[in-house]
């Protein structure tokens, strides 16, 4: 069991343990925030590993996310928040219990005062570790922060840390509580998206689960407890307020550590990045080579490497066809655990694997993983009908965001692999004693094929040109775009409504493309091509007005 890892790695000109038990740290949140992460690290997830951890699986990093279905209460889990500033206790929007700074003189009443605090706030069972971790000590140098952290992994509430009065960084607060606000963010977000409107209780009811969703999903985390969602609200409100802040969250249930930072913000959003220890069997040969000659291995024989993962966040507009997607996979770098060392270029989450051998294995009932089946069981292995069947919809469904952008002739042979098994004569007894999860399965297969063609109709509007980077011109893609609603139209009014009110925003948006406008429709058409642009605008038009009064627009 690794007790102290990263032995090796520098924090500007000195070693990092070196900096973290001699130094009153002076330097920048960035500095601190590189500190703490290995410091977080090596206490949450590398000091308790053992031949029984349970090892992170790469699709639990994938979004969208899987609800939590087991808590290992025997690890360690925390909230944190590192602020940039000094603290005003009374004004801070925030319950903690204050630590007061001991100062450069180490002030031993200060020192008394915070150990009583700490005292009173530490589970009793806890009380002779922290008398061994501290003796006559205080507890909020950054050096004592070191010794304590595994027990303020064992506190159910957070931590906070701050600037003194001389601008040294130390542990200003302990037993934590982040606000939420989780009912006010949610009506927020929804009124903000168009999904709720004021006094409709009926639209509120249709939508919540979608909403509470999308929200959580955008600051990394499925729907689940209450110290992943008050630290991710918590982090959105003081990116709001335009703070200087690192916020992070380590679970039972996810064996993350999930990090949200003020710099590498965008879009109103904190930046999310998750680490963890991750079985790297997935990975390439050449991977495995690189990772074994590097040191990577926490565990060779069982393949762990230490995986932190940044995401992409992707704001709601109704006019996307991935309505629901509100995260993506940015990087993913391997972490050395003695130098720190960044390794990129793996794939150790298998995005870049080829889906196709992958379907062909489940529909065999040859794979042998594990998935979660509609966020409450977890189904191991494609053995018989029923467990494939149920794999085949939750994995369908997990990974339609990827499958929908596939090019046409790659999802059409992905297609082919499912379709063919579901068509299949000879399994078709064994459909019919299983018929709700082979109906759930077209329905899922059905969905994922409209997304897909959807999702090519938006990129040739958006780039005029198609998945293998041909350009179009603008009568061309008038003409598809008259001959798919023309001819899909009236099945998409009877049996997919919403996808018809997609087409048709992806109609308007062509339409209202202000080249074409002010080139073909401000005067008169001077020649064939002129007319013809005009004579399709038009019709699309038409087409689009019946449509749109048939979907109640």
């Amino acid at each position: 069991m690794v007790k102290r890892a990263f032995n090796k790695v520098q924090i500007g000109d000195a070693p990092l343990w070196d900096l973290l038990e001699a130094s009153r740290p002076q330097g920048s949140l960035a500095e601190l925030a590189q500190a703490l992460e290995y410091l977080h690290l090596n206490a949450g997830l590398l000091m308790p590993y053992g031949r029984d951890y349970p090892l992170v699986e790469p699709r639990e990093l994938i979004p969208p996310f899987d609800a939590p279905l087991i808590e290992y209460r025997h690890l360690p889990a925390f909230s944190m928040v590192a602020l940039d500033r000094g603290l005003s206790y009374q004004d801070e929007g925030f319950q903690y219990d204050q630590m007061l700074s001991q100062g450069a003189d180490h002030s031993r009443a200060t020192a008394a005062l915070n150990r009583q605090s700490l005292r009173n706030r530490m589970p009793r069972n806890l009380l002779p570790r922290l008398e061994q971790a501290l003796g006559r000590g205080g507890p909020t140098p950054v050096r004592r922060y070191v010794r304590l952290l595994p027990l303020l992994m064992q506190m159910d509430r957070g931590h906070v840390i701050a600037r003194d009065p001389e601008g040294v960084f130390f542990l200003a607060g302990v037993f934590a509580s982040f606000p939420s606000d989780l009912d006010g963010e949610i009506k927020r977000f929804g009124r903000q998206i168009g999904k709720f409107q004021r006094g409709d209780n009926r639209l509120y009811a249709e939508n919540r689960q979608f909403v509470y969703s999308f929200l959580m999903e955008q600051l990394g985390f499925p729907i689940c407890g209450e110290r992943h969602t008050s630290a991710a609200l918590f982090a959105r409100r003081l990116l709001r307020r335009r703070e200087s802040f690192v916020v992070k969250v380590l679970g039972h249930s996810d064996r993350a550590v999930t990090t949200f930072t003020s710099p590498g913000a965008g879009g109103g959003l904190p930046r999310v990045e998750k680490t963890a220890l991750v079985a790297a069997v997935g990975c390439s040969q050449e991977g495995r080579r690189r990772l074994s000659e590097g040191g990577f291995y926490v565990d060779r024989e069982r393949g762990a490497v230490l995986l932190r993962v940044r995401y992409n966040q992707h704001a709601y507009h109704p006019d996307n066809v991935l309505e629901d997607r509100a995260l993506s996979v940015a990087s993913q770098v391997v972490i050395h655990p003695q130098t720190g060392q960044r390794l990129m270029g793996l794939d150790v989450l298998g995005l870049g694997q080829d889906r196709m051998l992958l379907l062909n294995d489940i529909v065999r009932g040859e794979h042998r993983g594990s998935i979660i089946y509609q966020g409450r069981e977890r189904v191991q292995g494609t053995a018989d009908t029923s467990r494939r069947l149920k794999f085949l919809a939750a994995w369908l469904g997990k990974h339609r965001h990827i499958l929908a952008d596939y090019s046409p002739e790659h999802f059409e042979r992905c297609l082919k692999v499912v379709s063919s098994y579901l068509h299949d004569p000879r399994h078709q007894p064994e459909f019919r004693r299983n018929q709700a999860l082979y109906q759930q399965v077209r329905r899922v297969l059905e969905g994922l094929r409209l997304a897909h063609r959807l999702r090519l109709l938006e990129k040739l509007v958006a780039n005029r040109s198609d998945a293998f980077g041909r350009q179009f011109k603008h009568v061309q893609i008038l003409i598809i775009l008259v001959h798919v609603l023309s001819t899909e139209g009236d099945d998409l009014a009877q049996r997919h409504p919403l996808q018809l009110r997609k087409l048709l925003r992806i109609c308007q948006r062509y339409l209202d493309n202000p080249y074409l406008r002010r080139r073909y429709l401000k005067r008169p058409p001077n020649n064939t091509i002129e007319r013809e642009v005009l004579g399709h605008y038009r019709l699309l038009s038409r087409l689009m007005g019946r449509y749109q009064a048939r979907s109640g627009r």
